[in-house]
């Protein structure tokens, strides 16, 4: 059915026509079912076919009645959404799914849509509807120049517009049937060439994971030869799968089927339609087979397609309630919803028994909890972990955090004002170093987060790899989680070396004002602080040692397995 939103310009509508093949082919086998008779003759499927059977063949002895085209049936494989599985296949009519490939036919359609999402508002003022005068400018005779007129001439500049654009309908029009024909011509040429895919149930992800999306398209670009675009067409609206979309910017599109042309049906390389939608634009597209006008509140189309597959789905409550989030507090909100969703899934997953599904909920909990840290990660520094993954290798990938380097600038800022008051007040000099202190111990507060939440991430992948079965995955993750958690363990220090400074400047700024309760509050906290970094160096240096210990042991007894080798030997 036609629609009214705006489409985009009909580029390149001669080259989508030319690649289309005009040849009827004949119906394969595998994927066709005609009304059979008890005679063996093959059946004729199309009026060319049955006027080339000789006057000889039509005898009494050799006569076999034709099956109309329209009574003919195709069948089409029905598959599982997200995974492509085929379920089972079902019977079209052949007029709808198996159509010949008619140009013109086509052609008529798009333009005849292209017509009618042209605006039509272009619009130019034309010399009565302009500012100006209507005194003529000069003399008719005698200056030695051309004749003119007011200033509101075409001919002068800032004038009125001779024959220019006015607000107009650009509309065309094209008989309900041949629109009805084309329609299903454009669904007959995909499914003729495997390009229409078929899904039983509603095309939504479990959660609004670009990861996810982008595997599945992956996946059905592969099975389906080659890239492209696909275009999703749903029977309601998905939102999940339209966020990941949008995220992924993968050129693939989901619309509505009451809002799909013939030129989407034309345009990119695969079709997935659900099969509700599919029903309601078969019924919505046949007039001139049933010469009967489809009323607009049909009892034949299907409304709302049934939610048990997607409320069945642990989590679904939460992802449905993070549609609703603002865009201003949808990062913090995925985080924090994710979350609730993994040890959600994980507690169900422990529930069961090992089996299939408990793999799959675990493997899905530990992919949502990194993602999760993943998000968390890019708001407390600013930078998306992907980029942060390609410079994690360089000695200045924490210099480069946006957030880092906000904190540098105010860092390189209040020193300045701190130098300035050196020469007027010890006071404001040591307030504006404490605030240096400050900025210091939030610049390591948040690199500490940031190397905390990237072994959270490395950690959580590990897993996922390890239930997923990909070994070398998991190690590669293991180890940068190590490397990571090294940077934790020395951040920390940093950390807490910033917050003794912090401590002893404070203190310095109470000494300044002669505030003898602060000084003694500041002295205490000075004390706290040291001995809480004492703690946490002598606890570092006592697991060092165990680890040198452990591989002291290794390296005594590598040696003496050796020796008995090479005894034996």
């Amino acid at each position: 059915m036609a629609t009214t939103r705006i489409s985009a310009p009909l580029r390149g509508l001669p080259q989508q026509l030319a690649r289309l093949s005009t040849r009827q082919p004949a119906l394969p086998a595998r994927c066709t079912k005609t009304i059979t008779t008890s005679f063996a003759r093959p059946i004729a499927t199309s009026s060319a076919a049955r006027a080339a059977v000789s006057p000889a063949a039509t005898s009494a002895e050799s006569f076999v009645p034709v099956v109309p085209f329209a009574e003919q049936k195709v069948l089409a494989t029905i598959h599982q959404f997200p995974s492509l599985e085929p379920l089972r296949f079902e019977e079209f009519p052949a007029n709808h799914l198996h159509l010949p490939t008619r140009k013109d036919i086509l052609h008529r359609a798009v333009i005849y849509e292209g017509d009618m999402t042209r605006l039509g508002t272009a619009s130019t003022k034309n010399r009565w509807e302009v500012r100006g005068s209507e005194r003529k400018m000069r003399p008719q005779k005698g200056s030695g120049k051309a004749r003119v007129g007011d200033v509101r001439s075409p001919t002068i500049r800032s004038g009125g517009v001779s024959h220019g654009p006015r607000p107009r309908d650009f509309s065309t029009e094209l008989q309900k049937k041949v629109y009805d024909l084309a329609w299903r011509t454009a669904l007959s040429y995909r499914y003729r060439r495997g390009e229409l895919i078929i899904v039983d149930n509603a095309m939504e992800i479990e959660s609004p994971s670009t990861k996810l999306l982008e595997h599945i398209l992956k996946y059905q670009a592969k099975q389906r030869g080659g890239r492209g675009r696909s275009l999703l067409i749903t029977l309601e609206e998905r939102p999940m799968l339209e966020m990941a979309l949008e995220e992924l910017e993968s050129g693939d599109t989901t619309l509505l089927w009451d809002e799909v042309d013939v030129k989407n049906l034309l345009e990119g390389s695969r079709v997935l339609i659900e099969r509700a939608a599919l029903h309601n634009i078969l019924i919505s597209h046949q007039e001139d087979l049933t010469h009967k006008p489809l009323p607009a509140f049909s009892r034949r189309l299907v409304r709302s397609s049934p939610a048990e597959d997607l409320e069945s789905v642990v989590g679904w409550p939460e992802f449905r309630g993070l549609m609703l989030t603002d865009a201003a507090d949808l990062d913090a909100a995925r985080a924090a919803a994710y979350e609730s969703v993994a040890s959600t899934r994980y507690a169900h997953a422990e529930s069961l028994g090992p089996s299939a599904q408990q793999t799959q909920l675990t493997l899905s909990a530990y992919r949502l909890l990194a993602e999760a840290k993943e998000a968390q990660f890019k708001t407390r520094t600013g930078m998306p972990f992907a980029d942060y993954t390609r410079i994690a290798g360089q000695h200045d990938a924490l210099d480069r955090f946006p957030a880092v380097q906000a904190l540098d600038y105010q860092i390189s800022q209040q020193t300045s004002l701190g130098h300035t008051a050196d020469e007027t007040s010890p006071l404001a000099a040591n307030q504006h170093y404490l605030d240096v202190r400050l900025l210091e111990a939030d610049k390591q507060s948040l690199l500490l987060d940031a190397a905390l939440l990237a072994a959270q991430v490395y950690e959580h992948r590990a897993e996922a790899h390890r239930l997923a079965g990909e070994e070398g995955a998991a190690e590669v993750a293991l180890a940068r989680a190590s490397v990571q958690r090294t940077n934790v363990d020395s951040l920390d220090l940093d950390a807490m070396s910033a917050r003794v400074e912090v401590a002893k400047q404070r203190k310095r700024v109470m000494l300044a004002r002669g505030d003898e309760g602060g000084v003694k509050r500041a002295e205490k906290e000075v004390r706290e602080a040291e001995e809480a970094l004492d703690r946490a160096v002598v606890g570092q240096e006592g697991a060092l040692g165990e680890v040198q210990e452990e591989g002291d042991v290794v390296d005594e007894v590598v040696p003496e397995v050796t020796t008995k080798s090479e005894q034996k030997s």
